[in-house]
């Protein structure tokens, strides 16, 4: 378990959160819209003698912030190399076709799911930000049938809701307070072919180098980042 934990943590939530942050800089609608909503849900700090210093109540973001979360979810269909493992219950005859014998192990590849045409729509190859701002997909969400990038049953990802967390807070404190760049000019993203098995979120090819610049528009506001309990608004 610790080791699971371990790579969960270390690995494939710093690969998810790349490919986040890669999808969002690379689409400048999107990123126009998540600054929008991050900034309407932000508040002046009436404590401070700073003139302006602005507070992001990070746990509200999930709730709050509908295209940071829809791009989350996208970006987990469209990266996630998940294999969901399980054992056969009892002897299964799957479409007169197939036996599946009692006690044997079934693995499922998770992109076999999440890019089933027959599933997500023609379009199911081809990453779009807005894909779960639609009610068709948000109902999918809650499908293990069409939607499991952290597995599914008893061995869900217990870790889910504090890693998908994590994500938001480091992709809002980035996207509010700098731009990012690619150095030669186009954003071209990386393969993922050598990218090992285990990992539930593959590790790009090759690195994306990018300049890194505070935003204009926020070089004279301090953000005060915090985990409140209640809704500050």
């Amino acid at each position: 378990m610790e080791m699971a934990t371990s790579l969960a943590m270390l690995s494939s939530g710093s690969n998810t959160t790349f490919w986040l942050l890669y999808q969002i800089f690379s689409n400048s609608h999107a990123l126009q819209d998540i600054r929008d909503e991050l900034v309407d849900l932000s508040t002046d700090d009436a404590a401070s003698d700073i003139p302006r210093r602005r507070i992001l109540s990070l746990n509200l973001i999930k709730a709050r912030c509908p295209t940071l979360l829809a791009m989350l979810n996208e970006t987990l269909r469209y990266h996630s190399s998940v294999i969901n493992i399980k054992q056969v219950q009892h002897d299964t005859i799957l479409k007169n076709q197939y036996f599946l014998k009692k006690n044997a192990i079934v693995m499922i590849p998770g992109q076999s799911i999440h890019h089933d045409k027959d599933i997500w729509g023609p379009s199911a190859n081809v990453f779009h930000h807005s894909r779960f701002l639609t009610p068709d997909s948000k109902r999918r969400l809650s499908s293990t049938s069409a939607f499991r990038p952290f597995g599914a049953g008893t061995t869900m990802c217990p870790g889910r809701h504090f890693s998908t967390n994590v994500i938001c807070s480091l992709v809002a404190m980035v996207v509010l307070q700098f731009d990012l760049m690619p150095i030669d000019g186009q954003w071209i993203a990386p393969t993922t072919r050598n990218a090992d098995l285990w990992n539930a979120m593959p590790k790009p090819d090759w690195d994306v180098n990018v300049k890194i610049t505070r935003r204009v528009e926020e070089k004279e506001t301090e953000w005060k980042f915090v985990w409140a309990e209640a809704d500050r608004t």
